[in-house]
């Protein structure tokens, strides 16, 4: 696996969720993190956690796989943003995690500057009052304009991009999410725009949204600085066999288009800013490691 690349694994609980992957994942984890576990009060946010702290594990074991996925140690900065403390390893290795009620996501690179965000989508009757105390006058206006049955969908646009931004930042919540303006163009193309004095620069920064599910909202950012951006390779789900008969299907915008529904398991190759289409190479469902 090349560090100039973006590896995205992402799951439908519903879809993972077997006895087989379950104990896998539990077994990754650290003492700390089965405490943590432990400690939720309802079973399906145990899982929730259960599943996306053992798929980062095994992940990163992807990514380097002469380390065990329960070897690995974290340590967070002093915005929350977690790193790899232990053990020593010989190049550079990034990740962000992500979860929400129904998927959990983690992306996984050489670049530290990468980001992403789920987020379950549903109507709220509070939008424009979350909108105003966390989007920009950009933002709120442009969803002013939007026709009730697409409005929705915009505000967890824009709320799982400027999320995956400050993840990829590492400053979470600590930086204003009014400062920023994600920018959505009627092709899809996806770009930012900075307050005066914001000490940022958005032609460094690229962005990628797909639906996992019709009630998923999944976001990248990427602020690698690279004129097309890294490209970003959607990874199978590790330890679960592809079945044809038994296929989640996620929506993929192309070209400001959805196109047709797709097995989750498929590697897909994102070449353009927001466009994600096909690798017509990776049809074969071949996972890159099997452990």
């Amino acid at each position: 696996m090349s560090a100039e690349r973006i590896d995205l694994y992402f799951g439908l609980i519903d879809a993972v969720d077997t006895p087989q992957v379950y104990q896998t994942c539990l077994a990754t984890l650290s003492s700390a993190e089965r405490q943590r576990a432990a400690c939720f009060v309802f079973e399906h946010h145990r899982r929730q956690y259960i599943f996306a702290h053992g798929l980062l594990r095994i992940a990163l074991s992807n990514f380097m796989p002469d380390v065990e996925p329960s070897d690995w140690c974290f340590t967070a900065n002093r915005y929350g943003r977690p790193f790899i403390s232990a053990p020593t390893i010989q190049k550079r290795v990034y990740f962000s995690l992500s979860r929400t009620e129904g998927c959990v996501a983690c992306a996984v690179s050489g670049c530290e500057a990468v980001g992403v965000d789920v987020e379950l989508v549903r109507q709220r009757h509070s939008l424009f009052e979350i909108a105003r105390g966390s989007f920009s006058p950009e933002e709120i206006d442009a969803l002013r304009n939007l026709q009730p049955e697409t409005l929705v969908d915009r505000f967890f646009d824009y709320w799982t991009l400027k999320e995956a931004y400050l993840k990829a930042r590492s400053t979470g919540l600590n930086s204003s999410l009014d400062r920023f303006s994600i920018l959505i163009s009627s092709s899809h193309k996806i770009g930012v725009r900075f307050a005066p004095g914001a000490a940022d620069d958005p032609r460094r920064w690229h962005f990628f949204k797909i639906s996992p599910s019709p009630r998923h909202r999944l976001a990248v950012a990427d602020g690698s600085g690279l004129t097309d951006g890294l490209p970003i390779v959607i990874q199978r789900w590790p330890y679960l066999k592809y079945n044809p008969r038994d296929e989640t299907h996620f929506r993929r915008e192309v070209d400001g288009h959805h196109d047709r529904t797709a097995p989750p398991n498929l590697s897909t190759t994102v070449l353009t800013n927001g466009e994600i289409p096909i690798n017509r190479e990776a049809r074969g469902f071949r996972q890159t490691r099997e452990r």
